[in-house]
């Protein structure tokens, strides 16, 4: 379950003539001793790390558009350094070849063939710098780090060494320069600032010699988090389990009592990590033929997609019962204590039950504590959306390696760590990027957003429901309460003798009512307030409001790659928008005592 290491390295660089023939051993003497020295670094992490990664050797790949020049010698001297290749062509493979001069042809065509994944993407000469631009983008999102052979000029066009530099500066992904003639220049990092820089660009960006900061960019791109509580957490997540039943049925029974939702299956039995993989395997199975990448999506991300959706949803449930329990129990722990004004010989026997009722409460809000409930429920909860948009992603070329770069917040450390290692191991997709291709992501994608959809506006109208109705109740109670105390007033005023029984009148039952009916309506406000009933259905209409209009446009869209890459890049924004706002809104309401 725990990832496998890997290590992604692109290159950019000049093609002749403005890579002299003549410097082509030195460039590639340069490009071998930095491959070394990422891969040895890489390993040195990897070799330390017994509990985040799974115990394999690391994987390494080089990442290129095999173009003349830079790209060709990169890949040659890959090989021999051990990496596997890959391949993202700008056009179909037959159509680049016509890019390539007799000698470079046979080149290319060997390259070619030593590569493990070739991806061809749906460029055409009409728009050719446009073409270069998207491979060279493709091999960016697939880099932990880039290397590029420039001579420090400006682009000549769309798709150049220089602008690809510029964007991966801006990317904050680490840029090694190497000169044309041969010699290493510099680290290009914002990362390499302590204080970070938002936008940062390649003239402003910090930058050192390669061999200084090598190990601190593998230390900081390769290194599991180093929080205790993010530790803590991939430990529980990877010794998760299938849970046979669930001890939480307090909202269950809420949603079956307020709701009208009847109770089922999941709530006695949890989904396994089997149940919640099933239909997302009959999802990815809408995706096209991605050659190595779809047989990875089935072995690696469903399986974690699995597991994290299983976790959260037991989790949830374990939460959500346990704060209703706990108020509930509190109300409960009220009309204990006031029994024995009804039934004065069974006073010992109420004690010893109110105690035990708050025996209970403690231990709940205990193991809710010490057990992680609301961590591992948030947290599962945002890894299986994650997962889940990372499919999508990963099949149009894009692994999310940039995922909490540069908002760090967003996702807990452990989480982003996760997604990215698991993102390291997909590679790209195998084969043509046709209109079919794009047809198949896209359909895919509807019917993704249509189940987020239909999912979203039956939440909203189930919370909404909950909402209303236990502030109705808790309305009712007050009125009943303010109605008993009118009712004894009266009483007391025209039969001030009145008694019922040994010595049990209403003045009993009335201080009994007066008592606990406020306090189980003060239960149910911080039932309401804990469970954030009406934040939960505002946000479920808005994200389902989002996801139609994502919808419309994505039916109107011709299946086009770049637009296809920003849908898919907005569909993530919004599912993960919606997990935000669970988190925040649960993050500073974490299982206390009722007080």
């Amino acid at each position: 379950m725990l990832p496998v290491p890997w290590i992604a390295v692109g290159v950019t660089g000049h093609r002749h003539p403005r890579l002299p023939v003549a410097n082509s051993d030195a460039v590639g003497d340069a490009i071998t001793w930095c491959l070394t020295r990422i891969r040895d670094e890489a390993a040195a992490l990897v070799a330390g790390d017994d509990d985040c990664l799974a115990d394999a050797a690391l994987h390494c790949r080089l990442v290129t558009s095999l173009a003349e020049g830079s790209d060709t010698i990169a890949a040659n001297r890959a090989l021999l350094a051990g990496y596997r290749i890959d391949a993202c062509l700008p056009f179909e493979r037959d159509e680049f070849a016509r890019d390539f001069g007799a000698e470079a042809l046979t080149a290319y065509r060997a390259a070619l063939s030593s590569c493990r994944t070739v991806t061809e993407l749906p460029g055409n000469r009409r728009d050719e710098l446009g073409a270069y631009e998207a491979a060279g983008r493709m091999v960016l999102d697939q880099s932990d780090l880039l290397i590029a052979v420039w001579d420090g000029s400006p682009a000549l066009g769309r798709g150049g060494t220089a602008e690809i530099v510029a964007e991966a500066v801006l990317a904050h992904v680490p840029v090694v320069i190497i000169d044309v003639d041969g010699a290493l220049a510099t680290m290009l990092w914002s990362g390499l600032d302590e204080a970070g820089h938002d936008r940062p660009t390649v003239e402003g960006v910090p930058r050192c010699a390669f061999d200084q900061c090598i190990g601190r960019v593998m230390q900081t791109l390769m290194s599991p988090p180093t929080n205790p509580l993010d530790l803590a957490m991939i430990g529980r997540w990877q010794r998760e389990t299938d849970h046979r039943r669930s001890p939480a049925l307090g909202y269950p029974i809420l949603l079956a009592m307020v709701a009208g939702k009847p109770l089922s299956r999941p709530d006695f039995r949890p989904s396994t990590a089997a149940d919640c993989r099933r239909p997302f395997d009959e999802w990815i199975a809408q995706l096209p033929d991605m050659g190595q990448l779809g047989g990875r999506l089935k072995q690696l991300v469903a399986p974690r997609f699995g597991r994290a959706d299983a976790s959260a949803s037991y989790f949830a449930q374990l939460f959500r019962s346990g704060f209703i329990v706990n108020f509930a129990f509190a109300a409960l722990a009220v009309l204990l204590g006031l029994m024995g004004l009804l039934v004065p010989h069974g006073k010992l026997y109420f004690a010893i039950a109110e105690l035990g009722v708050i025996a209970v409460i403690l231990a709940n809000t205990r193991s809710a504590r010490n057990r992680g409930w609301h961590e591992r429920w948030m947290d599962n909860r945002h890894l299986a959306e994650r997962l889940r948009v990372l499919a999508l992603s990963a099949a149009l070329g894009d692994p999310e390696l940039r995922v909490g770069v540069d908002d760090a917040g967003s996702l807990p450390g452990w989480v982003q760590w996760m997604a990215r290692a698991t993102g390291r191991e997909l590679g790209l997709p195998a084969g043509r990027i046709d209109q079919g291709y794009l047809e198949r992501v896209k359909a895919a994608m509807l019917t993704l957003v249509d189940e987020q959809i239909a999912y979203n506006h039956r939440n909203a109208r189930r919370m909404e429901r909950v909402e209303r109705r236990l502030h109705n109740f808790g309305e009712l109670l007050f009125a009943v309460t303010v109605l008993a105390c009118g009712s004894w007033i009266i009483a007391k005023l025209v039969r001030p003798d009145l008694m019922v029984g040994e010595g049990v009148g209403p003045t009993q039952f009335v201080t009994v009512a007066t008592a606990f009916f406020p306090a189980l309506g003060a239960a149910i406000y911080g039932i309401r307030m804990q469970g954030d009933f009406h934040g939960m259905a505002h946000r479920s209409e808005t994200t389902a409001r989002l996801l139609a209009r994502l919808k419309r446009a994505i039916e109107c869209d011709a299946p086009d790659y770049d637009i296809m890459k920003d849908r898919v890049k907005r569909l993530g924004d919004i599912l993960l928008m919606d997990v935000e706002g669970w988190r925040t809104t649960y993050q500073a309401r974490p299982l206390h005592l009722p007080g």
